[in-house]
């Protein structure tokens, strides 16, 4: 289930990324807006997402021993932290990038756990 929220989360910062420039670009404005586009959102983002890469893709190495969802995850980690220091026209594209290894890296990790030891152990 870990995983499951990990990949929402990675996702609703891929989402993030892709709906606040069109909604810049459409001239939309107000408070959800402001938001969104803020600098202190994406820090606040950052919160949740290491937490739930600190405790679903470490544990996931340990039960089924392939560190690749952890290298995913991390590399996508590091792409996001690149992302708030890049200039504005690679933050976006950096952005993106680093929550789609995520993604992938929490639903691979929760593929493993999965085959390994059925469908109880993966809710978890």
């Amino acid at each position: 289930m870990k995983d499951l929220i990990a990949a929402a989360l990675s996702g609703l910062c891929v989402v993030h990324c892709l709906a606040t420039p069109l909604l810049l670009a459409l001239g939309s404005s107000g408070l959800l807006l402001g938001v969104f586009s803020s600098e202190w959102f994406h820090y606040l983002m950052l919160l949740p997402i290491s937490a739930m890469l600190a405790w679903s893709l470490p544990g996931g190495w340990c039960v089924h021993q392939r560190k690749t969802p952890f290298l995913l995850g991390l590399s996508g980690f590091l792409v996001l932290i690149a992302a708030l220091f890049s200039p504005h026209e690679a933050e976006t594209a950096l952005s993106i990038s680093g929550g789609l290894l995520l993604i992938c890296a929490h639903l691979y990790n929760r593929k493993l756990l999965h085959k390994l030891q059925g469908p109880q152990h993966a809710a978890n």
